[in-house]
């Protein structure tokens, strides 16, 4: 299906097949929206206000523009995540922004983890498409064992509590899962903007 870009009532500019290429101020298409690049700006301008400007790199490297790449990453995972959660009528529920551990970012990918721990909305969407269930008796033992080391106590004292752990975490795993497939299907970048792990673009971070 081909046509021009299109409006839905209230103005907001759509786009059927999620931006042609080169789309002027425009840095992604999610679900035929677009992320500016003056959100992007705002993003990225917002992080050199804050406590960890220092260690940014400079804008004109291409760490610095890799950077930009990455929080284009992040509005179009929370753009994504936003879409879905109208979608099934789901509300913000607890807003109190969680810290990002680095075991969640192993777990889930640090952009997810990151959505997951800032956005409340994010995790009612987690609640919703990967509902939490504690994990099997003989999955919990065998954890439980092979980490005798942490866990000296008796298995019936932490019994509960680790299944349910392993329940949250395997909750997380299928989240990213299904939010890696719809943003494939929803997401859209324009040239500039590509992930930063994208060998067709020059700042590209990995090489062979």
């Amino acid at each position: 299906m081909t046509g021009p870009s299109h409006r839905e009532p209230g103005g907001t500019p759509l786009h059927p097949h999620g931006g042609e290429p080169g789309a002027a101020g425009i840095a992604a298409w999610v679900a035929g929206r677009p992320v500016t690049v003056a959100a992007v700006e705002d993003r990225l301008a917002a992080l050199r206000r804050g406590p960890y400007a220092t260690r940014l790199p400079h804008p004109a490297t291409a760490e610095g523009r890799n950077l930009r790449r990455w929080l284009v990453q992040v509005l179009t995972v929370e753009a994504a995540v936003e879409h879905e959660a109208t979608l099934l009528g789901l509300s913000a529920g607890d807003g109190v922004p969680r810290p990002v551990r680095l075991a969640d970012a192993l777990r889930t990918g640090g952009v997810v983890a990151a959505v997951i721990a800032a956005h409340p909305v994010a995790r009612a969407l987690r609640d919703r498409v990967a509902p939490p269930v504690p994990a099997e008796e003989a999955e919990t033992q065998a954890y439980f064992h092979r980490n005798r080391d942490r866990y000296p106590q008796d298995y019936a004292v932490v019994r509960d509590a680790l299944a349910a752990r392993l329940g949250a975490e395997d909750s997380e795993r299928r989240f990213a899962r299904w939010l890696e497939q719809r943003c494939a299907a929803l997401v859209r970048l324009e040239p500039g903007y590509e992930h930063p792990g994208d060998p067709r673009h020059a700042d590209a971070v990995h090489r062979h």
